[in-house]
């Protein structure tokens, strides 16, 4: 069997993968929310507005993107590469100043420097995201090669997305605590470090090749065509409800501010530098870290299963009890670690989630070429990273809406301070159940959409063996 993806290109995209979530480390987790409500000290309701603006233009920006980057080429025939040449140094530039706190007084000043910064943020970060995650669909014509290529690609993001969103936000305030300095400096400090310095790391991702070229007089010519091919997509379309409807799951961005003022700060020893932010890191080390284990047995996972959809109907299963039972364990005491061991349990197979998913996304590439003759990378990839974008932004959205309606006040960080106590009744009551049972109801939801999906090892096998045919056959016309 030819294989196409040399070693050296593996090594160089998967370093860059790595440095691009990086900074995403500082922006797709619980951190962001904490930045927004306990560092810049925005109200929640304010926060929710900021979400919805957000998402509306993610909602707009990221297909607009996605269209144009499938129905134009740069002169050497590519239509992906050059953004992951080009991109990496405004992604950085723009992740530092977006975690600058605008000096004012005035909350309307802090929160419009807030939005600019973002939006130029979002716009240069999706056309590198879109081209990153578009080009493992043309890195190889063979559908297997590229399910290698994308499992390790979406495992090592996965595993430093995951130690970046833990690990930046507790070594922030473990080094602020020792030198004395407030969050909102260090925070800039971090911004800099993984922020710029990520992003400086992803400009590897351009040794990734295409080889998968669509004729040109087979590409999309309108932005209208390009949405009509991609919302007839069937696969595309019940994946992304899915992840839609799984932004239910919001209690998980919920735990720092369990951690700050539900459990003592004595919780881990007298006079520890370990606070909220370090105690949910340990917290996504216990539940989180054991998915690793799904990665890396991704594709057994699939044979088992018999096919990535199946597999993705297991994990969100498994999530949905283990919830449940953590639940009415409850977290008095030394309760809270065994609740927090029988998720880190239920989430080994969860581990494996993205990776099926960016799968199927592949796949629904392959079919609509299939059945089009088009092929539609970034419009596909851009639909994926607006709706992961907006999903995040429900989940968020729904976080501070629900601190809102707990009546939650945001009090800023004093050394070996006591915050237990200091928030209301509802706050007290509601919390826990918002964070371990949100989930398990984003699980339930999140089944329903995919046992719609038919789509078999033999089609699948079928639209491969066509294509390749078809392929072969443009190149000896071309002759």
């Amino acid at each position: 069997m030819t294989k196409y993806i040399s070693p050296r290109e593996k090594r160089n995209f998967y370093f860059g993968l790595s440095g691009q979530n990086l900074v995403y480390s500082l922006i797709g987790s619980s951190f962001f929310s904490f930045f927004m409500t306990d560092i810049a000290i925005f109200p929640p309701l304010t926060v929710t507005v900021l979400v919805l603006i957000m998402k509306i233009w993610d909602g707009i920006n990221d297909p607009i993107v996605g269209s144009w980057i499938d129905r134009h080429t740069f002169k050497n025939g590519e239509k992906l590469r050059p953004f992951l040449r080009y991109t990496p140094l405004p992604v950085g530039i723009f992740t530092v100043l977006m975690f600058i706190v605008f000096p004012s007084d005035k909350l309307w000043v802090k929160v419009a420097y807030f939005m600019i910064m973002y939006i130029c943020w979002d716009l240069a970060y999706t056309f590198q995201d879109v081209s990153m995650w578009g080009i493992t669909a043309c890195v190889s014509p063979d559908s297997n090669e590229r399910d290698v290529f994308v499992q390790w690609a979406r495992t090592i993001g996965s595993c430093v997305f995951a130690v970046g969103s833990a690990g930046i936000p507790m070594a922030l305030e473990m080094v602020a605590n020792m030198l004395g300095r407030s969050l909102a400096f260090m925070t800039v400090v971090f911004a800099v470090i993984f922020g710029l310095g990520g992003a400086m790391m992803a400009i590897r991702c351009k040794e990734a090749q295409e080889r998968i070229h669509p004729e040109p007089e087979k590409r999309q010519q309108t932005l209208w065509e390009s949405f009509k091919i991609v919302f007839s997509n069937r696969m595309l379309m019940l994946v992304t409800l899915s992840n839609l409807l799984g932004a239910v799951g919001f209690g998980g961005s919920m735990v720092v501010y369990f951690f700050k003022y539900e459990i003592p700060a004595n919780f881990l020893g007298e006079n520890s530098i370990i606070g909220a932010l370090g105690l949910t890191t340990i917290y996504g080390i216990i539940t989180g870290v054991p998915g690793t284990l799904g990665m890396f047995f991704a594709d057994k996972l699939k044979k088992w299963c018999k096919s990535y959809v199946n597999a993705l109907i297991l994990m969100q299963a498994l999530n949905l009890i283990v919830r449940i039972i953590a639940f009415f364990i409850g977290f008095e005491g030394n309760r809270l670690w065994l609740a927090l061991i029988i998720i880190g349990l239920g989430n080994i197979p969860m581990g494996a989630n993205s990776i099926a998913q960016t799968s199927i996304f592949c796949d629904s590439i392959d079919y609509m070429e299939y059945k089009t003759g088009k092929r539609t990378e970034g419009i596909t990839f851009s639909i994926q990273t607006s709706f992961t974008k907006i999903s995040s932004g429900i989940t968020l959205g729904l976080t501070t809406l629900a601190l809102h309606l707990l009546h939650y006040h945001a009090i800023e960080d004093a050394p070996n301070a006591v915050y237990v106590g200091t928030q209301s009744a509802a706050f007290d009551s509601w919390i826990w159940p918002l964070i371990i049972l949100t989930p398990a109801l984003a699980s339930l939801l999140y089944i329903i959409p995919l046992l719609f999906i038919r789509y078999t090892p033999e089609e699948r096998k079928k639209v491969e063996t066509e294509l390749k045919r078809r392929r072969e056959e443009a190149k000896t016309i071309d002759i």
